[in-house]
């Protein structure tokens, strides 16, 4: 009888056990799926490539700024020299 009353506890512990080893598992598989989604290979890259693109943009603004400017002092100037164009 003592013996009886010993397995089932044994058995109640073990699954006891086996249920929290499970659900340990799941939890850090899907911590690492959940990890991978978000910060992955692909989400880096992706990151990265927004970054070079973004300064390869303000570089391309900066010129066309200056191109801007210059084209609009010759412009400017060329008014300048028009007679139709000069207030009297």
């Amino acid at each position: 009888m003592i013996e009886t009353i010993l397995s089932k506890i044994d058995k109640k512990q073990f699954m006891l056990y086996a249920k929290r080893t499970l659900l340990g598992f799941v939890v850090i598989l899907f911590g690492i799926y959940v990890g991978n989604v978000l910060f992955g290979k692909s989400s880096l890259e992706v990151l990265w490539s927004l970054k070079t693109d973004k300064e390869r943009l303000e570089l391309r603004i900066d010129e066309l700024k200056k191109e801007n400017a210059d084209l609009q002092k010759k412009l400017f100037e060329l008014q300048q020299l028009d007679p139709d164009t000069r207030k009297e």
